[in-house]
């Protein structure tokens, strides 16, 4: 699949221009991307561009990359938002390069939620490469360049993460910058991130 989603959502007017099956559409204040399949396959290359003068923006689940797949994903919003999507699960075998770019414009949260493996079903990731690169820009200067790299079974070292799920919390305000990095099992990230949605009500 490939697909490109454009979001302009300023002035209390709101437009997307797609290629292919992705779409959104937005509740109150709330934009929500939308992929029929919820599912990332093969050699799957999605691009994403989202402006925006306020609110938040989501999708309707968890975005999940399935077996030998080789998924590109880029996304770049810009503008003042709260960006709260769903966890990406990575199937074992899953391979994935996801670019994000962030252009603030006065105050952003961004929350950003890797899960490996599927420990619902048994399953434990062990082979597939993931990088994921966020670069966030605030007033045009670029504030944080931070990247996530697994590769096979190297995150079950506990110098590098020892648990299956990273959540990334970025703060924005004022050309200040707050990071928060949260390792945690498969258990306790929907509490966890429950409780950082709540940050942006």
């Amino acid at each position: 699949m490939k697909a490109y989603l454009e979001i302009n959502n300023y002035n209390n007017k709101f437009y997307i221009f797609k290629e292919g099956p992705l779409g959104a559409f937005k509740v109150n204040k709330t934009i929500y991307i939308v992929n029929p399949s919820e599912v990332l396959a093969n050699n799957d290359n999605i691009e994403i561009k989202i402006a925006t003068d306020e609110g938040k923006i989501t999708d309707q689940a968890y975005t999940k990359i399935i077996s030998k797949s080789i998924v590109n994903l880029r996304i770049s919003i810009s503008g003042s938002f709260s960006y709260i999507p769903h966890p990406i699960l990575f199937y074992n075998k899953a391979n994935a390069e996801i670019n994000n770019e962030f252009y603030v414009s006065d105050k952003a949260i961004i929350i950003e939620s890797y899960i490996l493996g599927r420990k619902g079903h048994g399953e434990i990731f062990r082979e597939g490469k993931i990088k994921s690169i966020t670069k966030i820009f605030s007033r045009n200067r670029l504030k944080i360049f931070d990247i996530f790299k697994v590769k096979n079974e190297d995150y079950r070292n506990p110098n590098l993460m020892g648990k299956e799920c990273i959540i990334n919390i970025y703060k924005i305000e004022n050309d200040e910058v707050d990071i928060d990095k949260r390792i945690v099992s498969t258990e306790d990230i929907e509490e966890e991130l429950s409780l950082l949605y709540m940050l942006t009500k």
